[in-house]
């Protein structure tokens, strides 16, 4: 039997919470109080209020294991040394936090968080919510400080969960024996250091993302493992398998990444207790309790069903829902069955260079310019322990280590083979493998003991005359390993002063003229313009359309009901109707001050006009020059329906033009020049990869404007425009290096 204890209470005091926070959740209006401020408390309340559930706390294993008597005195240390861990992490990543939005969907988060959207699949609505309550019950601060805090939050916690992990394995390899008590503390305290200052956890632990959240998840369902694994034939042993039932069904509207390890856990019961595998009591709860967490996904479908701006793949109904959540907007699948079609090679690409690499970066060094493995940083030492770790594991119980390793292959390998991460893709993945990195820092913390407990007695020291050998012993591994482990990354994610990102949104904004359309390409210039015009307020006359978004109808919905004002014709029957067409190339002919024509060669479809450029087409015809139209630069060469050449280059947008007098403004061009926010560029702190990219975009019209001033002789302004140019941009050959140049060449300097 698994040894459950029914959790009755718990189960019905969470429902009793969560079920009205669901129906205030479908209360109009769209912004209400009921729906953004009371469901959203009562949501969070009611899932935590479930999470220990049936579950009675007690004290870390016995002091009889220690060579201590004074058991009181060791679970003070133990739990001196988590509160040790949680301080000192959580300051760490305060002080190295991103003061607004990072790169990527981090805006979306933050914005949605606020405004309880519905982000792109395939969502992560515990986050949104949690972010909700912040944003209501915190008064002070940024709305993006508060999101970026709850990450630091989570990646403390899940720090001291890694701390608790290593205490509790270590116990079980020494039970029946003695221990070091210290020795086992310090370890733990090594452990999670070591783990909350690696390149993977730091990086995510600083930004609004959902990944900081789930490795917090992922980490307590690791600890629920091992800890059944101990606990399994004692009263109440079995709910911790219901507890873990519910995180699963509670993770998945976090992220879907640590769903990786249900398989692991039915492979842990048959091999710790096959008896509990035949328990029905323990299915049947396990079910309804996932069901119970899983019940958080209702609140995406009840928030779609509200028509919110940010509404992606409008999910209002269950089959709505699952498609969502399954990805079928990205003509994938999570549940899919192809996944022995690899998409890049396996052993080379797959496993070497997005999984091996990323292990390297984390425990043997990173070189921080071109993100390689590199022995320089941390000389391998992280690495050295978790292998010495990993040995004595094995041989002090080969069991036990058997399960924490197969936890580590799904995590690991497991990742690896579900992602099938295509040849060549263009984000680093590193993000989706964070566990097995914390099983790593497990064995480093078990390595760290041996040399603790060991060393000393080679001296032939044991007891008190230990003492001073145990703490030069203790210093120098500290030094070695987690000190040198924040020293080697922490340029690499100290953030404080990084305004990139946010001040990319408002420039772009900025930009445009008073009233303009303004199309974007990707996520990154995307999201920091819909922040900052949705929460800082920024020029909320821009209207803001992505491209790529054009191509599904719940876009366009969304378009229509938020944007009357938007020049087109398109309906919600129009937008029904639409179907790529056959481009023939003719000439769309569009009238206002000036006759204008251009033919409409599609970028994306060679023969065709896709969804997308057909509604470009009628916006630009519609609109016959009375709002300006502006492209993001986050297009680079590839503006839509190849219009680059019908566009004037005004700073960080490019706007469409009727005729060739108007296609150079270099008095506009200088304002924004002028006017542009470019902290977070160059500093003391370091500008992550995303964002050297983003800020190119800036390049184009500073060079332009440098060449300006060069044709025309004006070498005070010129000057001025290079002593503004070298204070942001650190490149050898400072300006006059671009100029002459095209863009395909600037591109590639």
């Amino acid at each position: 039997m698994a040894n459950i204890q029914k959790p009755r209470a718990i189960f019905w005091a969470g429902l009793a919470v969560i079920v009205p926070g669901l129906i205030f959740l479908r209360i109009p209006p769209v912004d209400g109080f009921r729906t953004l401020i009371i469901a959203p408390i009562l949501l969070v309340i009611g899932y935590v209020i479930m999470i220990p559930i049936g579950i009675r706390p007690r004290r870390i294993p016995p002091g009889a294991y220690l060579e201590t008597d004074n058991s009181k005195i060791y679970s003070r240390s133990t739990t001196a040394g988590a509160v040790s861990v949680f301080i000192v992490t959580f300051i760490i990543y305060l002080v190295t936090l991103w003061p607004e939005p990072g790169w990527w969907d981090s805006s979306e988060y933050i914005t949605s968080a606020y405004t309880l959207g519905v982000t792109s699949p395939p969502g992560s609505f515990m986050l949104q919510l949690i972010g909700r309550v912040t944003a209501t019950v915190i008064p002070i601060l940024t709305l993006a400080v508060k999101i970026n805090m709850l990450m630091a939050l989570f990646s403390s916690l899940a720090a001291v969960v890694v701390y608790y992990i290593t205490i509790r394995i270590l116990l079980s390899l020494n039970r029946g024996g003695s221990i070091d008590g210290y020795a086992v503390i310090l370890s733990g305290v090594m452990a999670a250091l070591t783990f909350a200052f690696t390149q993977s956890i730091w990086c995510k632990a600083t930004f609004a993302n959902p990944y900081a959240l789930s490795l917090l998840t992922g980490c307590l369902l690791i600890y629920l493992a091992i800890t059944w694994w101990d606990k399994a034939d004692t009263p109440g042993g079995g709910n911790y398998l219901l507890m873990a039932a519910f995180l699963f069904g509670l993770d998945l509207s976090v992220h879907r990444s640590n769903f990786l390890f249900a398989p692991f856990f039915i492979i842990l019961i048959l091999i710790r207790s096959p008896r509990a595998f035949l328990d029905w009591r323990l299915w049947l709860g396990s079910i309804l309790i996932f069901f119970a967490g899983l019940s958080m996904q209702l609140g995406i479908m009840l928030r779609a069903q509200l028509n919110p701006e940010i509404n992606f793949g409008d999910p209002d109904t269950l089959g709505g829902l699952w498609n969502y959540f399954n990805l079928r907007q990205f003509d994938i699948s999570v549940f899919g069955l192809d996944l022995l079609k690899r998409k890049g090679p396996f052993w080379g690409y797959q496993v070497n260079e997005m999984y091996l690499r990323y292990l390297g970066w984390n425990f043997i060094g990173l070189n921080g310019d071109n993100f390689r493995v590199a022995f320089t940083g941390m000389y391998g030492v992280p690495i050295l322990f978790g292998m010495i770790g990993l040995v004595v594991h094995f041989i002090r119980r080969s069991k036990h280590a058997i399960m924490f390793f197969i936890a580590f292959l799904f995590a690991s390998l497991g990742a690896i083979f579900y992602l099938n991460v295509p040849a060549g893709f263009f984000r680093e993945m590193d993000r989706h493998f964070v566990i097995s990195f914390m099983m790593v820092a497990v064995w480093i913390g078990v390595g760290v003991y041996a040399a603790l407990y060991y060393f000393p007695r080679l001296f032939k020291q044991s007891g008190e005359h230990s003492r001073p050998v145990f703490w030069i012993i203790a210093g120098l591994i500290f030094v070695m390993v987690p000190f040198n482990t924040f020293r080697a990354n922490f340029n690499n994610n100290n953030m404080r002063a990084n305004h990139s990102a946010g001040a990319f949104g408002r420039n772009l904004l900025e930009s445009c003229e008073k009233d303009a359309i303004l199309i974007t390409s990707g996520d990154s210039d995307t999201f920091t313009a819909w922040y900052a015009r949705r929460i800082e307020k920024v020029r909320c006359d821009v209207t803001v359309i992505n491209v790529h978004l054009l191509n599904t109808s719940w876009y366009l919905k969304t378009l229509l009901d938020y944007y009357p004002d938007i020049p087109w014709t398109m309906t919600e029957d129009l937008i029904a109707a639409l179907a790529p067409i056959k481009n023939e190339g003719d000439s769309i002919i569009v009238t206002g001050a000036d006759n204008f024509g251009f033919v409409p060669r599609s970028i994306y479809v060679k023969d065709y006009l896709i969804i997308s450029d057909q509604i470009l087409v009628d916006i630009i015809r519609t609109n016959k020059w009375r709002r300006p139209i502006c492209f993001s630069s986050g297009f680079g060469e590839n503006v839509p329906l190849a219009l680059k050449e019908y566009c004037r280059l005004d700073g960080l947008v490019w706007k469409l033009c009727p005729n060739e007098r108007e296609r150079e403004d270099i008095t506009l061009l200088e304002k924004n020049i002028e006017r542009y926010d470019y902290r977070g560029i160059r500093g003391h702190d370091y500008l992550d990869p995303t964002g050297r990219s983003m800020t190119q975009n800036y390049l184009h019209g500073i060079v332009r404007l440098a060449e300006h001033y060069n044709e025309s002789g004006n070498t005070e302004k010129f000057d001025s425009l290079k002593m503004m140019f070298d204070r942001h941009w650190d490149i050898p050959g400072g300006l006059e290096r671009f100029l002459g140049m095209d863009e395909e060449e600037r591109a590639a300097e």
